[in-house]
């Protein structure tokens, strides 16, 4: 799914569209998105992150403030102009949410150690969520 020559083709919002087809996929979408984040060069991560994604009512309410915090992340870590729909507050989450269906000490743990972006948003997550190694 990648074109070099004329850039990055997967998007944020090829994230939600890909994963409408199949809920359970939203990993191996983001994790496809971020292996070609990873090569890109600053303006090929530029148009990955620039279009703000369909907000789907049918997917779990988690996946866009999810995505909000991981295109965050992303440009802060990587010195990418962060996109403005990141910061709306629909991308923020009523109750907070829990990676891993996380209980007990495991919570103390992702409250602990979630990236900031992540945080401002109610999710907690591992702090090498955004990892491939």
């Amino acid at each position: 799914m990648n074109n070099w020559e004329g850039g990055a083709n997967m998007t944020v919002w090829q994230i939600v569209r890909d994963t409408a087809m199949n809920p359970d996929s939203f990993a191996i979408h983001c994790g496809n998105f971020l292996d070609e984040f990873y090569r890109a060069n600053v303006e090929q991560r530029w148009r990955m992150v620039e279009q703000e994604p369909d907000v789907r009512p049918d997917l779990p309410e988690y996946m866009a403030p999810f995505l909000a915090a991981m295109v965050h992340k992303l440009c802060n870590d990587y010195e990418v102009e962060c996109p403005a729909w990141v910061h709306r507050p629909n991308y923020v989450l009523n109750a907070p949410h829990f990676w891993l269906n996380a209980k007990g000490n495991l919570r103390l743990v992702l409250l602990m150690e979630s990236p900031i972006e992540f945080k401002i948003r109610n999710l907690f997550v591992t702090a090498n969520t955004l990892s491939r190694a």
